[in-house]
Order: structure tokens, then sequence, then C-alpha cells
């Protein structure tokens, strides 16, 4: 017989969470103290770019994806160059305008960055979103950038090909939530990373909110989730990023069977421990994987839920409406019953079947960078 997932591992009160992440959404959207951050994006009134030659470049916590595409003058694209590889550490700024000179398109005429990291946004000289680092996060550093990213790709591209194009810069949740066809409600990221953004209107303008959810913290951390905090690398922040978030669900994994069951080898990677989620229903390293991929999904499903109510008090997302979020991240399309999971928690949380859809859209990720120049 399996063991019982309340036998495993911590079982949070679901919706207690869900009732303090609305709490902190609402205090941060008026500007109050909150572990969850309300950070507007304003879209300029008109595209950056409706003809020519386009690059987008994504920037991730591993790899990089570049592409260049030519924007016919009946909208149609054509596909001229992409590439992808595995991101350097970026220790210094210098570090990351080497990465950008090897990289740039001579060609373009304008540049959208998806860049996953947290980022203050402001409105550049052309209307573009901009944006300055709020914090490094992973082993990636920073240190010595303090300028707004957006305009440095600029002053690089005029001084190395002696022409002047258009860049903006946002944030990989917000640049996702511009990959879809403009009627979504917001973005979801579930992989090595948790985030969550909104699209709402203010003014009959279209604001794109990243809400930095991984830092959200009101809730009682157990005592092996305490563990992990303090053994990273980045001790007290993140917290709800170190329960959800594929980076450290292995290590949960570890931790747990060094404990009590130093009998099962320890694994190295979400993807291992996604595999063992896979195996034989009465084997107890099996049983733990699913545990923890559950658990997860159950607690993404409470930020959503939060977020859902939050939308429908302050921003008149209608009842009768079914809200969308664009997805990614190798934990949503690829945990185990990780998407069933999620609406399980929903309906257990008290969101109608199917009032909320994650949405799937293929190349996300460079869609959302080219759409910072284009939409």
């Amino acid at each position: 017989m399996a063991i019982q997932r309340v036998e495993l591992i911590h079982t949070p009160d679901y919706e207690q969470i869900k009732k303090n992440f609305l709490d902190e959404l609402t205090l941060a959207a008026a500007g109050k103290p909150s572990s969850i951050s309300y950070l507007k994006h304003q879209l300029p009134q008109h595209s950056l770019l409706t003809q020519g030659i386009a690059q987008g470049i994504v920037i991730g916590g591993t790899n990089y994806i570049i592409q260049t595409i030519e924007i016919k003058p009946d909208g149609q694209k054509k596909f001229l160059k992409k590439r992808t590889g595995i991101l350097p550490i970026f220790e210094t700024k210098q570090t990351l305008l080497d990465f950008f000179a090897r990289h740039l398109d001579e060609r373009a005429e304008a540049i959208g960055i998806n860049f996953g990291f947290p980022m203050k946004a402001h409105t550049g000289s052309d209307g573009e979103i901009d944006g300055k680092l709020l914090y490094s996060t992973k082993e990636h550093s920073f240190t010595g950038l303090t300028e707004p990213i957006g305009g440095l790709v600029k002053s690089l591209f005029q001084e190395k090909y002696l022409r002047l194009p258009k860049v903006s810069i946002a944030n990989d949740t917000i640049c996702l939530t511009l990959a879809g066809n403009g009627t979504e409600n917001g973005a979801l990221i579930a992989g090595t990373g948790i985030n969550i953004g909104l699209a709402i209107h203010k003014n009959n303008q279209k604001v794109l909110l990243n809400l930095e959810a991984g830092n959200f913290n009101k809730f009682e951390p157990s005592e092996a989730l305490k563990q992990i905090d303090v053994e990273s690398e980045n001790p007290g922040v993140h917290i709800f990023e170190k329960i959800v978030s594929g980076k450290y669900l292995a290590i949960y994994f570890n931790q747990r069977i060094k404990k009590n069951h130093p009998e099962i080898a320890p694994i190295k990677t979400s993807q291992d421990l996604s595999e063992l989620s896979h195996t034989n229903h009465t084997d107890l390293a099996g049983d733990l994987a699913r545990a923890i991929i559950t658990r997860s999904a159950y607690l993404v499903a409470a930020a959503i839920a939060a977020t859902y109510e939050f939308s429908l008090i302050q921003h008149s997302v209608l009842h009768s409406s079914t809200f969308t979020l664009i997805g990614e991240g190798s934990l949503l399309w690829n945990g185990w019953h990780y998407q069933e999971n999620i609406q399980k928690q929903l309906n257990k949380l008290g969101i109608p079947e199917g009032k909320i859809t994650i949405k799937h859209i293929k190349d996300s990720s460079i869609n959302g960078a080219i759409g910072l120049i284009t939409k």
C-alpha cells in the first residue's frame, strides 16, 4: 500500500495561504509594504515597429534565445535567424554588455529583450518600456549594473554600428503576457522559478503588472523549508519560490530521504523528481516525488485563486468571464498531473470549474520579447 502524502511532507493550509496572498497583493496595489510586488509596465501608445527588422533576445536563468525576424508591409513575419545557447554567468555589468555585443544583429531596427530578473520599469525616450535591475538572483550578481538596461543596449548598438535602434526590455512575466493575442488576463510561470503577471486597464490604457510572486512569505514555513532557506544562495528571500519552484523541489526530496529514508538514492534535478513521480505507485520514492510535486501545484493554485479574486475586486474582471493566464514552465507543462492538480485545488478554494484557464503558446518566451516592440 502506498504511504499517504500527509505522512511524507508538511501540508500547508491552502485556504489561509490564498487569503494571505490576496491581502499582500491588496497592500502592494495600495503602495503599502508587502512581500508581493506591484511593478507597473505601461505599453507605448503605438507599436515601436510595424515594418522592418526586429530582434528578440531572451535571457533566463540558464539559457538564451535570440531571433531576428522581418515584418513585411502586410504584417506577415519572415524568420531570418535563430540561435540558442547556455548563458554565461553575469558577474558584472561588463559581462552582460559583452554578451549583448556578441549577439546584437546589425540589421535590427528595434530590439525586444525578455530579461528573466526583477526589474523596476520606466518609460524610455521612444515611449518604450525600459528598466533597472532591482536585485540579482541565482548566481548572477551583475556588479556595477545601475543604469536602465535598454538604454545601455541602445548606446552599445550605436557605438558598434553607428545607428540608434529602438530598444525595449522587461521581466519574463511581462513578456509572457505579451505573447498572446491581447485578450488574456495575465501570465503564470511555474518552472525553475514561480511568478505571476496581470494585465489591467487604467485610464483606457493597458498596464502590465509583475507581482514577483516568488517573494510571498506570509505563511508559516515548515522546518524543512527553513533549512532549505538557510542553506540557499539568498537566505530570507524568495520563500514561496523555495517551496514551489523546480529549482528547490529536488533539494526538498533529498532532505526528506536523508532524514527518514537513507536507503533511497538522492537525486540531482527536478527532472529526476519528475521521472520518479511516474514510477510504480507503491514505490516510496515515487510517492514522495508525487507528494512534493502535488503540493507545489496546490500552492500555485492558492496564488492563482488569490490573484483572480483580486482582479474581480480591484479591476472589474467580470464574474461571467473566463480568467485566462498564459502559462510557461517545465513544472506547469511536464510536472506529474500538475495542471490537473491546480484545477482540483482551485475548485476546493471556491473557484468554479472552468473559470480559470491556463493557456499554452508555442515559443512564448521569444514571442513575448518581440511583442515588446510590436504590440
